[in-house]
């Protein structure tokens, strides 16, 4: 097995071991859905020519939603993209009555990340690698903010264009002076609350809000392009959370801001943007409180007359079937060596041991249907965890009369919504 750098083998293991998707080292664990893949590739390259596509992901609990998000967020930064991430939650939604949309800003800024910043809070980077060649180039404060405006002039038609860019302006002379508490960040992580002292401070009149938070989502996408990035890919998770609202008029409050977004991708009405929303299949298919609930989403996401139960990896709703036995199979491989890697020993389980685990976890009441990659892969890396710690230990008699109990899905946790 290819040798892993001790910081992203440890990472991945700790993240493996505990039932959650690593942020690193995904391509030593990837195995299977090459179609979606080739799928989101050609999206990419569409966004880095001015385009952009808008698809749900769609996965039960565990089949692998957050693991392939997570893959196409770094093969997106790997090649020049700039990414943003939040999963929603019941204070994190596209809009509500208490600046929920706003905080999904939030957390997407907090989130942006590049290629040189993967772990998030690039914003700061992103805005001082393009403005600094701007200020060392002209100096003068006043010819800093014309070439911004020159070098920004592409965007002038987008809605809140003419504030964005007065704050970009104002950031570069909080670089210039050297200002460390720049009133112009804040305002771009959207934590001004009144209009007042953003006019005070800034001289705009306007604010990121709840109900604006994605115009503001489009700019940072096409100043990304002049940052010398390929375009945005933005990427939303949890969104079971949207289907949980207890609240109906919240609920479709949220799927229509959802079907803004979709119709203005997807229309072309924005540049160098993709978005990946991702859900369970109830979240997309229920009919009483799923996406197709909301007539306008149902027509547009429901699958094609003749498609007569084929795959179909182009449309908007992209469903993730379950890796087969032999997938799970080669899935196992991965561990094994990584765990023998990272603790510098022979485990002495061959592929046949491997095969006998696979089918233990096979004759679990419902077999693979209730049994999830992530389950199988958490609790093998248990079983290794134990066998290295106890050498007399033998695997058959660890595996012997047991099975691997598939877990209850924790969106039944949820804290369903009590906006009135």
């Amino acid at each position: 097995m290819t040798a892993i750098p001790k910081r992203t083998l440890t990472t991945m293991m700790n993240a493996l071991a505990s039932g959650v998707v690593p942020r690193r080292g995904l391509e030593y664990i990837a195995v299977g859905r090459r179609r979606e893949t080739e799928t989101f590739v050609s999206d990419l390259e569409d966004t880095a020519e001015g385009g952009g596509a808008f698809r749900f992901i769609s996965g039960r609990y565990g089949n692998g939603k957050s693991f392939m998000i997570q893959m196409v967020r770094n093969y997106a930064m790997d090649r020049g993209f700039m990414v943003m991430d939040a999963d929603l939650a019941i204070n994190r939604r596209l809009t509500g009555s208490r600046g929920e949309g706003l905080n999904t800003y939030r957390e997407l800024v907090r989130n942006m990340a590049v290629k040189a910043r993967p772990d998030g809070g690039a914003m700061e980077s992103l805005l001082q690698n393009w403005l600094y060649p701007i200020i060392d180039s002209e100096g003068d404060p006043e010819r800093v903010a014309s070439a911004i405006r020159s070098a920004t002039s592409g965007m002038s038609g987008m809605t809140f264009y003419r504030d964005f860019v007065t704050i970009v302006i104002s950031y570069s002379k909080d670089l210039m002076d050297q200002r460390d508490d720049s009133p112009a960040l804040r305002w771009l992580k959207g934590e001004y609350d009144l209009k007042s002292e953003a006019r005070r401070d800034l001289d705009v009149s306007t604010l990121i809000s709840d109900s604006n938070w994605y115009d503001y989502v489009k700019l940072w996408a096409e100043l990304s392009v002049r940052a010398g990035y390929r375009g945005a890919v933005v990427f939303l998770d949890e969104a079971v959370v949207l289907y949980k609202l207890q609240n109906r008029a919240s609920r479709s409050n949220n799927y229509e801001r959802l079907l803004t977004i979709f119709n203005d991708i997807m229309q072309g009405k924005s540049s160098h943007l993709s978005m990946y929303v991702c859900g369970t299949p109830e979240f997309i298919t229920d009919p009483d409180r799923g996406l197709y609930s909301y007539e306008a989403l149902r027509s547009r996401l429901v699958s094609g007359r003749f498609e007569n139960g084929y795959d179909n990896y182009l449309g908007p709703v992209i469903n993730l079937r379950p890796l087969t036995n032999e997938e799970v199979f080669v899935l196992l491989r991965t561990p094994r060596g990584l765990h023998e890697q990272r603790y510098g020993y022979e485990s002495g389980i061959t592929d046949d041991m491997l095969e006998s685990y696979l089918r233990t976890v096979t004759a679990t009441i419902g077999g693979r249907d209730m049994v999830t990659p992530r389950e199988i892969t958490r609790d093998f890396i248990s079983l290794l965890d134990t066998l290295h710690q106890n050498p007399q230990t033998r695997f058959s008699d660890m595996i012997e009369g047991h099975s691997v109990k598939a877990d209850r899905n924790p969106d039944d946790d949820l804290i369903d919504d009590l906006e009135l």
